[in-house]
């Protein structure tokens, strides 16, 4: 998916851990305090760093609680998945409201047939425009059915990833799809 995104004044660069939050959110940190060159010369650091998680179900990460610390000290933004981001792209194409866990959500987007393979690959024609707007409205939606719950991991389904991808939008995000 890397490869069909341009981003004109956007610089994204994905990490190298994945799996748990506190790892993904320490590489961060130390990507972070060492700006790659380009952003250096510029004046340092990055305007935002972010992490995506999941929160997994139905048993969160150990870690989750001491990463979000560290993104807090850090001053890393976090953007959840509860279960997992297979929700996230799941909501590109379905509404979705009941309790999941990380096995249902996965199954849940396996079911769809059109866009996810077992490999865990999606074509991003299916999670761009249209789909990407109904995903945003939904993701909205988690958002007001889970008010009053402070911590990710008591909001299922929920994720916040729309904040995320509207910044993206707002920063002039280009797509083009081969």
């Amino acid at each position: 998916m890397r490869e069909e995104l341009r981003f004109s004044n956007v610089s994204i660069r994905l990490g190298d851990q994945h799996g748990e939050p506190y790892g993904l959110v320490l590489d961060a940190k130390k990507r972070k305090e060492s700006a790659h060159g380009r952003r250096r010369e510029q004046g340092g650091e990055f305007d935002e760093v972010w992490c995506v998680i999941d929160i997994e179900a139905p048993r969160p990460h150990d870690s989750l609680d001491e990463a979000m610390r560290l993104a807090h000290r850090s001053g890393i933004e976090l953007a959840y998945a509860n279960p997992c981001f297979e929700l996230w792209l799941f909501l590109h194409q379905r509404d979705h409201s009941g309790y999941l866990t990380t096995e249902s959500a996965i199954a849940k987007m396996r079911g769809l047939e059109c866009c996810y393979t077992s490999g865990k690959d999606f074509d991003p024609e299916h999670f761009l425009g249209r789909p990407q707007q109904e995903a945003i409205r939904r993701a909205e939606l988690l958002d007001k059915q889970h008010e009053g719950k402070s911590h990710p991991r008591d909001r299922n389904p929920w994720t916040n990833i729309h904040i995320l991808v509207r910044g993206l939008l707002k920063q002039g995000w280009v797509v083009s799809i081969r």
